[in-house]
């Protein structure tokens, strides 16, 4: 028995090329469903054929990471938009209870975004998304439930809370999987909450749930959502490899701002933190900022040897809560600032001084990297060092993939199999479409494409034929070509394309010149 097998959240790149580059970390093959079994944005994969494909991928696969959305509904979007019953889930769950090797799963609490947009939900988002986040709030707070709900249609408010239902009854009964046995690690990712929600209440009342089965070692309750299959794929790494878990201390220049919660989190990024490395099957060790003071929780100093760390991830830290908050995808701020991307990249550069494993999250701001820092990386020269980078979407799905990096990478250096191009070809990954597309080039296609800027736009001409996309491919070569480090890896022309017929995220393929 060798190798993983995936079922995954969805058809994009981070849910499927991301866990399978994990893997390649740590040497290891990430097997996936046929194409024709995922499915295509709204419409539902193959669930019966999914089936079957993991019934008889477990049979000589040596762990299953499995989307129970994506086994469920299949996929993300249909499970939001989906009429099935809880029963109907239940059932195609059950393969989870075949014999087979070790299964790893995940779930989601569902959100409820403060947006107008129905690409991602059910049709009636638009126009009474707005609404139902704020009656979200307020049921949350018990405070101005009445007049939230007369925003609202009563049949809307109905069909929202009954899809809230089925959910949080699914996620216990997924825990329910993990009490008895069948899933070995569960994580229950909470998608795009605000700290006053119900996803927030879900969050409590799941972590209760969680503590009182005693399951708090195998079952985590944390935000993420598209980063959990890397995550999962990390701890499969450690167990395939017999490697034990490594300590990870996490740095910052600014301990303190780890304290505040990020944007579509509900909870403070120390948390974040500590749950994503713990998920991945590692022990967290805050150790400060290493210039001479500490936060609440924190060892002081450097020395993250006299710690006990095996690797280090060095923090970002988030920015200071702002009215309007700065956003790169939906709303761009380029006032940056080099003080702060100094102190962090200074930070990266002692930390390899004292350990050949260190990653890099950046959450400074939520759906892109901080310019500033990806200078002030250039100047140190560390690209070629690092182990791990990331700065997408949330401070979740950032943390969540540098934490995979690091874990694979930390399996694959004490087994003696890593693979040495497949981190370079991660963290340039990372680079080119966190930094390249999501902070620099989507900005600039938008604007030529007309897009709107608060709602996800939709792209109808053909990925190969669209000018625009391919001048951007030329210009994120370019980004990649600038990195000291990552100058010989090349994006593979023609390969750049819009998964979801939109801008907000890219796939394309990387390779590495000889």
């Amino acid at each position: 028995m060798s190798g993983i097998v995936l079922v995954p959240l969805d058809e994009r790149p981070v849910c499927t090329s991301l866990p399978a580059g994990i893997a390649r970390i740590a040497g290891l093959d990430c097997a996936l469903p046929p194409s024709g079994l995922l499915p295509r944005i709204r419409r539902p994969g193959d669930t019966a054929g999914l089936t079957d494909w993991l019934s008889a991928a477990r049979q000589t696969a040596s762990f299953a990471i499995v989307s129970l959305e994506g086994l469920g509904f299949g996929g993300l979007i249909p499970s939001r938009i989906g009429h099935e019953s809880q029963a109907e889930v239940a059932v195609r769950w059950s393969v989870l209870r075949q014999t087979g090797c070790p299964v790893f799963a995940s779930t989601l609490v569902p959100r409820t975004p403060d947006s107008s947009d129905p690409m991602e939900e059910p049709d009636y988002w638009d126009p009474h998304g707005p609404a139902l986040h704020s009656l979200s709030a307020a049921r949350a707070k018990r405070a101005g439930v009445a007049q939230a709900q007369a925003a609202v249609p009563r049949e809307v408010r109905l069909d929202w809370i009954g899809r809230r239902l089925r959910q949080h009854a699914l996620a216990l009964q997924a825990v329910e999987l993990a009490a008895d046995n069948t899933v070995g690690r569960l994580v229950i990712g909470i998608d795009d909450a605000a700290e006053e929600s119900l996803s927030a209440a879900d969050q409590r009342a799941l972590g209760d749930w969680v503590d009182r089965c005693e399951l708090g070692d195998r079952v985590f309750v944390q935000p993420g959502a598209d980063e959990i299959g890397a995550v999962l794929v990390a701890r499969a790494c450690l167990a395939v490899r017999g490697v034990r878990a490594p300590i990870i201390g996490i740095m910052c220049s600014d301990p303190e701002a780890l304290n505040r919660v990020a944007p579509y989190e509900s909870s403070r990024v120390r948390e974040t933190i500590r749950r994503q490395i713990e998920a991945a099957g590692a022990h967290a060790v805050f150790l400060g900022s290493g210039i001479g003071d500490s936060s609440s929780g924190s060892v002081s100093g450097i020395d993250s040897r006299a710690a006990g760390c095996d690797v280090i991830l060095v923090v970002h830290p988030p920015e200071e809560p702002r009215v309007p908050a700065a956003d790169w995808a939906v709303a761009p701020d380029h006032h940056l600032d080099p003080h702060q991307a100094a102190l962090t990249a200074d930070l990266v550069t002692r930390a390899l001084t004292t350990t050949t494993l260190v990653g890099l999250a950046d959450v400074a701001r939520p759906n892109g990297a901080d310019p500033a820092l990806v200078a002030a990386l250039d100047a140190a020269d560390v690209w070629r060092a690092l182990g791990g980078f990331a700065a997408w979407n949330t401070a979740g799905n950032t943390v969540g993939t540098v934490a995979a990096q690091l874990v694979a990478g930390w399996a694959a250096r004490e087994s003696g199999t890593l693979d040495a191009g497949a981190v370079r070809l991660s963290v340039a990954r990372r680079v080119v479409e966190d930094y390249g597309w999501m902070s620099l080039e989507r900005e600039r296609v938008r604007t030529i494409l007309g897009s709107p800027r608060t709602r996800h736009d939709n792209i109808a001409e053909p990925d190969t034929g669209n000018p625009v996309l391919r001048d951007a491919e030329t210009r994120l070569s370019a980004v990649l070509a600038a990195r000291p480090g990552l100058e010989r890896v090349r994006i593979e022309p023609g390969s750049l394309t819009l998964p979801w017929q939109r801008t907000f995220e890219i796939d394309l393929n990387l390779i590495e010149a000889g």
